[in-house]
């Protein structure tokens, strides 16, 4: 487990480099947190380093797709609006998270059943005047 306190944006470089150094062992990436605790953008900060066009949240889109000039294709879930898992398979969710392309999921627990047996959860809480980021294997 790693753990990182958050005071400023700059802050999530540090986790979101130990989040790209496990990229090669780990492709499911579960990101926890409440509404606007920082998901979306440590997801955004991870994407840069890989090198991607700018990160945005897919909250209507469910699933967005990066280009990294690093190592290819990165997924960006967020499956705050399914209302089931078959939302989730027929929108081809469940075949891009077995791909082995490097999948970044918010809002993991609503397709629980659907992840694999082997992923990071990335747990963001918000305190007053910082956050902590606990990454766990």
């Amino acid at each position: 487990m790693y753990s990182y306190k958050a005071h400023t944006v700059d802050d999530l470089i540090k986790p979101a480099k130990k989040i790209v150094s496990l990229i090669n062992d780990h492709s499911i990436f579960t990101f926890k947190g409440d509404m606007g605790s920082g998901k979306t953008t440590l997801i955004g900060v991870v994407c840069k380093l890989l090198e991607t066009e700018p990160a945005s949240s897919p909250t209507y889109a469910i699933i967005n797709s990066y280009k990294s000039t690093k190592i290819g294709d990165v997924f960006h879930f967020d499956c705050y609006r399914l209302n089931n898992q078959n939302e989730a398979i027929e929108s081809g969710l469940d075949e891009i998270i077995y791909s082995g392309s490097p999948c970044f999921i918010e809002w993991a627990d609503k397709i629980q059943n659907l992840l694999p047996n082997k992923f990071v959860e990335v747990k963001i809480e918000p305190h007053n005047t910082y956050r902590t980021i606990t990454i766990t294997l």
